[in-house]
């Protein structure tokens, strides 16, 4: 069986800093293995990229440039539910 989980942008340790969507990494309908580099920020002169959770497949896209908010749900995965596991981890660059 299959659910769909939210992709939230995490606490970056950045809210006073203004945050602006960069990109997917991958294409709506794609399949998104746990660690794959998922999107990108940009906040006070660093890009940011936020890998996946979870394997999946990115099954809707919210956001795709502007502002975001540290909690704001950018997208949704589809996913196992037997493959279901921890939160987002943060890459920085």
């Amino acid at each position: 069986m299959s659910m769909r989980i939210p992709i939230i942008l995490p606490d970056l340790g950045m809210k006073s800093v203004e945050i602006i969507f960069g990109s997917w990494l991958v294409d709506k309908g794609a399949r998104v293995e746990k660690g794959q580099e998922l999107f990108e920020v940009e906040a006070d002169k660093a890009t940011v990229v936020v890998e996946a959770e979870s394997s999946g497949t990115l099954a809707e896209i919210l956001v795709t440039e502007g502002r975001v908010s540290e909690g704001e749900i950018l997208g949704y995965l589809e996913v196992d539910e037997e493959h279901l596991e921890g939160s987002l981890e943060v890459k920085d660059f």
